[in-house]
């Protein structure tokens, strides 16, 4: 019997122009899918948020007689929190079978505040997927189950490089925006410049409004010549990067699981956090990683001393972390996926 595909609601990337959107995990996790031989019906490559609503309609209600699961992200924000609640209302009235992803790093922080109108909305699927610890335990709270399935990563793609000996070469790579805090990383920077003549830092990521902000916090600082900005990076550039730089830094104010700090435990940079959102799920303290509080400088200059002052410590998180990256291995979350799947009878 002809297998039905699977219908993935969310933001993919254009072919064409990979760099017009930032890889979402719905692409990654579409990806895998197909690779592996499941039919899957992805719906948008359009930013723009009204455009998106309408493909999404369009391509559900087009594909209606091809599909009996939908998979559907849930985000905190509520122009996204909108267009699940009408794609997973159209799902419903046409009897098809709904998971969620609950993506959303702030969503723990707007369910505080209002519960009501995310629990309604989840009650509505049929399975709850999450991609961090973090999620997994703060939803178990509200006594809502969800089967843990992290965000996968093509762990054949990275090249591990172990670090042992880390100089003053930052990486910082998140887009350019409030909620990645990039000030954090120009405020450590200057500290770190102060003390080491040979101190450098790569700002890659696309910009969401703040990169000319930025830019000019870090001319101001005299960093014109030891922070560059290459905008979005490619894989090639990254593992070029990883080869030339030590040790990757996140100052996320919130997020949930982000894969950018997989990929550079992949790759063997030890990882310098911030402690917020899903992270410390994900880092354990002094054995795959090293935290600190959120914007917190002079603790995140004093981690980063740390690695360049002790080959022990830096070798042993490097390989710790790279270790912990092969659970987010495709085959280890197909597997997951799959099983769900199964559960759900897809036919």
């Amino acid at each position: 019997m002809h297998k039905k595909s699977i219908l993935y609601v969310g933001l993919f990337v254009d072919k064409n122009d990979p760099k017009k959107n930032i890889r979402t995990s719905a692409d990654r996790i579409a990806e895998l899918f197909l690779k592996n031989n499941i039919d899957t019906i992805t719906t948008s490559q359009k930013r723009g948020r009204a455009a998106r609503l309408i493909e999404n309609i369009s391509v559900t209600v087009s594909s209606k007689n091809q599909f009996n699961i939908a998979i559907v992200p849930l985000f905190g924000t509520w122009p996204s929190f909108i267009w699940q609640e009408i794609i997973t209302r159209l799902l419903k009235i046409l009897n098809k079978k709904v998971i969620i992803t609950v993506n959303g790093g702030s969503i723990p922080q707007r369910m505080d505040a209002n519960p009501a109108r995310f629990l309604k909305a989840l009650k509505r699927a049929d399975a709850i997927i999450s991609p961090s610890g973090f999620m997994f335990h703060y939803l178990k709270k509200h006594n809502i189950q969800t089967h843990l399935i992290e965000n996968p990563i093509n762990v054949s793609e990275y090249t591990f490089y172990l670090k042992a000996n880390a100089r003053p070469k930052l990486i910082w790579m998140r887009s350019f925006e409030d909620v990645y805090n990039p000030e954090m990383a120009i405020r450590v920077a200057v500290l770190l410049a102060k003390k080491y003549p040979d101190f450098t830092m790569v700002m890659a990521g696309r910009d969401h409004g703040m990169q000319n902000q930025i830019i000019a916090m870090a001319n101001a600082s005299g960093l014109q010549n030891k922070v560059v900005f290459p905008g979005y990076i490619s894989m090639q550039q990254k593992l070029q990067y990883a080869q030339t730089h030590d040790i990757y830094i996140c100052t996320n104010r919130i997020d949930n699981a982000p894969v950018s700090l997989i990929e550079f435990m992949a790759l063997g940079l030890p990882v310098v956090a911030v402690n917020t959102g899903g992270i410390p799920y994900m880092i354990e303290d002094g054995f795959n990683g090293l935290l600190v509080n959120l914007d917190d400088d002079a603790a995140m200059v004093h981690k980063i001393e740390l690695l360049i002052n002790d080959p022990d410590l830096c070798r042993t998180i490097s390989n710790n972390a790279y270790n912990y990256s092969r659970h987010y291995g495709e085959a280890a979350v197909l597997n997951k996926w799959q099983h769900l799947f199964e559960k759900l009878n897809t036919v």
